[in-house]
């Protein structure tokens, strides 16, 4: 979650927790100037040979197979040898026989007084025994194994979620199944919300399939951290950990695929959400840590984390409902990264998931957060298996319909939006999860843009935009199709509306000033175009101004609207083709601002032709740009798709209707829409209502020889989806 966003921030911490995996071999690299052979020790503390550069090729996709519901079996140790948390020297193995009757050893965790227990998913049908117990590799001479034998059978379930090798873009369940993650984050409970389980029943309800949930110590999740309780260094606190059974439980019963978040920025950042002077491995609290940079290398600390991840892996990592093991939430606000310690933070994240490969028999995924502020070039990613973005613009509309960056693309992994909402958090009408939602279907292959704020979903009761959206992702076949490309269909009519853009960056440098705005849009790089306009404290982030191209057909009027100042002040300038038409001062407070609507509107006029518009801060920080809006400048409607040889799926939105409160009735706009050269054949046209979640129209056209068809839309007060696919009887005859 954004830095600035969450008020109730002050409460946050979470901690290490997670799970383990399977090795191959990998050469040296450099992580700037830090030149390792990661065939053996990489550092002090990082005492495990690096395995697997980049992707879980261990977690192995098995045609036709999928997984049965867990076994577990419990029994008593009377005697051990040490600490029962710590794997290295209390390591308790039960073995399984298998139908086959080969074998499968599963680490066994401690459960309180001598009460240890094994979980095992097993991946056939058949007979299962207990067929021994170890301790440190010998018999452990148990008592009460209970029970000792199962008959699996049934229909299996589609089993882990896997990177699907024939396309690393995407991701796939062991049966054969795509997954493509839609859901909202669900990281703790709420006051005077239901608890998490609760809310994952409501979430399946509407077609949801994911969600996030951090190890938060304020909500009781974190493992080794508990306010008001003292947790040994490498202990763990049982009855979190039941509090997690529950978790994990829930997700399996109601179909919810959840990245475990073991970590999040806040534990150790002095100035970013801190909850450094709480943590309990801080020296000031009795810890062993001089300072937040130190976690990332402390041997300690990292064979505490170790500790814990072994068994997060023992207790819950036959569950194929945990999707991946989320390393940190936005690491990016780390002390140690502020520092410029991004080098000992790629090396920790390489050895923690080489760790959860190497111990984890069921190879979850493993990924961290988040992108863009972490670049898609820097070493913390080499080691994840797919891409997490976070992001809060002004509009999601704009930023989410711009699609995954080309540099994110090269990496060749799963990428999509862990967190995303209004830059505010204010959104009771749902629009900005409505639009940014359907916006990231239409351009995001890998998974949904994941809305970050369950309790507004909750307190609106927002669940029917999920119900809508994913009834059309199951009538659509959308997910089925391969080899679709992204596209803006040109969508003719004759009534304009007003073009609304904003940039969807956070707070960064521009590596773009000049843009091209057509009556079409704005092009997809400036979604990436920070929306803080620095001011001369940051100048050498912005040295030039924003800078668009624009050719009115008309005379028109613009607004640039303001959400945000700096404490600091600020002075925003609008030019016309040089000429400065208007300025506004924005005064300095003590902390910084929402000016008032009135106060954050800039005015301005275009008289018809090509003109150049500048905005440029002038003042000493920054001010955010809310929304730039060009009235009367684009057609009305715009049409956001996916589109293959046979099939086209799209989203066509009113821009006029579309920002409209939820009480407000828009005027409907229609048009053509020409859709692109397809198969010759017959197509069935289905246009589908975004809100109420069914058809609105339907019928059959047929594509000829030169493969050139044009439909017309409904009339558009907000926005309809449709999608157009090639006939299943033809389609029959085809294969």
């Amino acid at each position: 979650m954004m830095r600035i966003q969450r008020w109730f921030w002050w409460l946050c911490g979470l901690f290490p927790g997670v799970l383990l995996g399977v090795c191959a071999g990998c050469g040296g690299a450099d992580f700037g100037g830090l030149q390792q052979s990661l065939s053996g020790d990489i550092a002090p503390g990082y005492n495990t040979p690096i395995a697997l550069q980049n992707r879980n090729t261990g977690a192995r996709l098995l045609p036709g197979q999928g997984c049965y519901p867990m076994i577990e079996t419990s029994f008593q140790l009377a005697k051990v040898p040490g600490d029962p948390f710590d794997f290295e020297k209390v390591n308790v193995q039960v073995v399984f026989q298998r139908p086959d009757g080969g074998t499968v050893s599963v680490p066994a965790f401690y459960d309180g007084d001598q009460t240890w227990r094994a979980r095992y998913t097993p991946i056939a049908p058949g007979r299962y025994i207990v067929q021994k117990v170890l301790l440190n590799g010998q018999i452990a001479h148990e008592t009460n194994l209970n029970p000792t034998q199962w008959n699996v059978s049934g229909t299996p379930e589609p089993g882990f979620i896997r990177i699907n090798p024939a396309d690393p873009m995407r991701f796939v369940f062991d049966n054969g199944n795509t997954y493509y993650p839609v859901g909202n984050n669900e990281a703790w409970p709420s006051p005077n919300l239901p608890d998490i389980p609760a809310l994952f029943a409501k979430m399946h309800a509407a077609g949801e399939n994911w969600s996030r949930v951090w190890m938060a110590h304020w909500a009781h999740q974190n493992l080794d951290w508990v306010p008001g309780s003292k947790v040994a260094p490498g202990d763990i606190d049982l009855d979190v950990a039941r509090r997690w059974d529950k978790i994990v439980e829930a997700a399996q019963q109601n179909g919810i695929y959840f990245q475990m978040v073991l970590q999040h920025h806040g534990q150790y950042s002095s100035n970013v959400n801190p909850n450094w002077d709480e943590n309990p491995y801080n020296v000031k609290n009795g810890g062993f840590l001089q300072a937040p940079d130190d976690f990332f290398t402390n041997p300690q600390a990292i064979e505490d984390t170790k500790r814990k991840l072994y068994y997060i892996l023992a207790r819950w990592g036959y569950s194929p409902n945990i999707m991946a093991f989320e390393l940190f939430n936005e690491v990016q606000f780390t002390d140690a990264y502020q520092h410029k310690h991004e080098a000992a933070i790629a090396q920790w994240h390489r050895e923690m998931a080489d760790f959860l490969r190497r111990y984890d028999i069921n190879h979850h995924l493993i990924t961290t957060s988040s992108a863009p502020d972490v670049p898609y070039d820097s070493p913390i990613w080499q080691s994840m298996d797919y891409i997490q973005v976070h992001t809060y613009p002004p509009d999601p509309l704009t930023t989410l319909a711009a699609g995954p960056p080309a540099q994110a693309l090269k990496l060749n992994k799963p990428i999509f939006v862990g967190e995303f909402g209004p830059a505010t958090l204010t959104d009771s009408d749902g629009l900005a999860l409505h639009n940014g939602l359907w916006a990231g279907l239409m351009r995001w292959p890998s998974g949904a843009p994941e809305y970050w704020s369950w309790d507004i979903i909750e307190a609106h009761d927002l669940y029917g935009n999920y119900a809508a959206a994913t009834a059309f992702l199951n009538a659509s076949e959308l997910l089925e199709q391969r080899g679709l490309q992204t596209a803006t269909l040109s969508v003719e009519t004759q009534q304009h509306a007003d073009l609304v853009i904003a940039p969807g960056g956070g707070f960064e440098p521009a590596k773009q000033s000049t843009f091209i705005i057509s009556p079409e849009g704005a092009p997809a790089a400036f979604g990436a175009y920070p929306s803080y306009l620095q001011g001369q404290f940051h100048r050498d982030m912005m040295p030039e101004p924003l800078t668009l191209q624009v050719n009115c057909a008309t005379p028109i009027k613009g607004e640039v609207q303001i959400d945000r100042v700096a404490k600091a002040g600020a002075t925003l300038q609008i030019g016309v083709d040089g000429q400065v038409v208007a300025t506004r001062t924005f005064g300095a407070e003590n902390n910084d601002y929402t000016p008032e609507a009135q106060q954050g509107t800039l005015s301005f006029g275009l008289p018809a032709g090509q003109h150049t518009l500048t905005l440029q801060n002038t003042g000493s920080d920054w001010v955010r740009i809310h929304r730039i809006v060009l009235e009367n400048y684009a057609l009305a409607l715009q049409c956001l798709a996916r589109v293959g040889k046979n099939y086209v799926a799209g989203w066509v939105y009113n821009r006029s209707g579309i920002y409209a409160p939820a009480d407000a009735q828009p005027k409907p706009a229609q048009g053509q829409i020409a859709l692109p050269t397809l198969t010759p054949g017959t197509y069935h046209l289905v246009w589908w209502d975004t809100r109420a979640g069914k058809v609105l129209a339907e019928s059959t056209l047929t594509v000829v020889d030169h493969g050139k068809v044009t439909i017309t839309t409904p009339p558009v007060s907000r926005d309809v989806a449709f999608y157009f696919i090639v006939s299943h009887t033809v389609a029959q005859k085809a294969k």
